[in-house]
């Protein structure tokens, strides 16, 4: 289980997710997203598996490929890969010193690619 900093509700992060978007590059954007917050979730109880089970409910489509960046910065300088428990964790400490805010964006199986590719041509 992930280890929780913040037991009590009052101490829950915030997740602004953004899906069904679609990223572009230079500067890279996540363009024409759905979005939701979640803020009633204790996210610190979940484990990896459990906060992927969570956001396919959430969002209502798989993806292998999450990304994550602090609502301060920007997605060129400030994205990270959520694609393990390891990266889990670091999401979870992030949020917890940085305002208890944190933005997840989801790209569709089919779009899944892109990201790396546009980064990748920087």
């Amino acid at each position: 289980m992930a280890s929780s900093q913040c037991p009590t509700d009052r101490n829950f992060i915030i997740v602004d997710f953004h899906y069904n978007g679609t990223f572009a590059p230079n500067p890279l954007v996540y363009f024409d997203p759905d979005r939701q917050s979640v803020g009633d979730v204790d996210f610190s109880a979940f484990e990896y598996e459990e906060f992927m089970e969570f956001l396919q409910k959430l969002t209502r489509t798989r993806s292998k490929d999450i990304y994550f960046c602090l609502p301060q910065e920007s997605l060129s300088h400030g994205i990270h890969t959520l694609v393990n428990d390891g990266d889990y964790k670091e999401f979870l400490d992030l949020a917890y010193a940085n305002g208890r805010r944190m933005n997840v964006y989801v790209t569709p199986r089919s779009k899944s690619n892109y990201l790396w590719n546009s980064r990748d041509q920087e």
